[in-house]
């Protein structure tokens, strides 16, 4: 498993997740409404209660801890099978995550991303993914979170094959 090295919230984390195999089971409730409460006492302790980016972060990397420096959402999503008849398997499942506008869409989308993430162990760069989330949660200008989405198709479709 490799860590985060360039944050101290991801490094903190990584070492949470590592630590304690209750605390990351608690962390992976956070996906359920019914048990997501149960996930709280672990993001308060990690400091990650009402920052929504920090709080999905910590819920993703509990699901899949395999950080890979470089790993953006649109190339690890990319990894994930070979095109064929000219499409990407994953491609419809992309579309839906880019044509999220609400972080909370787009949090089950990553989730289900990371999830197939974790089946085939493909990394993912956690200190790229904080900074777009965070992009994403404080702004209202539609723009930036434009950005975050063409940085992330321009990684999937102009992937050099």
């Amino acid at each position: 498993m490799s860590h985060p090295t360039e944050n101290t919230f991801l490094k903190d984390l990584a070492r949470t997740v590592e630590r304690d195999r209750g605390d990351r089971a608690a962390l992976r409730r956070y996906w359920s409404e019914t048990t997501r409460h149960q996930s709280y006492p672990i993001l308060g302790k990690i400091h990650a209660l009402k920052d929504k980016p920090r709080t999905i972060l910590a819920a993703l990397y509990a699901e899949h801890p395999f950080y890979r420096k470089g790993m953006s959402v649109g190339k690890a999503a990319l990894q994930l099978g070979k095109p064929q008849n000219g499409e990407h398997p994953y491609d419809r499942h992309f579309r839906r995550l880019l044509a999220c506008d609400e972080i909370e869409e787009l949090a089950q989308q990553l989730h289900r991303l990371v999830k197939r993430l974790d089946r085939k162990s493909i990394g993912l760069d956690y200190d790229s993914l904080r900074i777009n989330l965070y992009s994403w949660c404080k702004t209202s200008d539609p723009a930036k979170r434009e950005d975050v989405k063409v940085r992330w198709a321009a990684d999937f479709w102009m992937a050099p094959i």
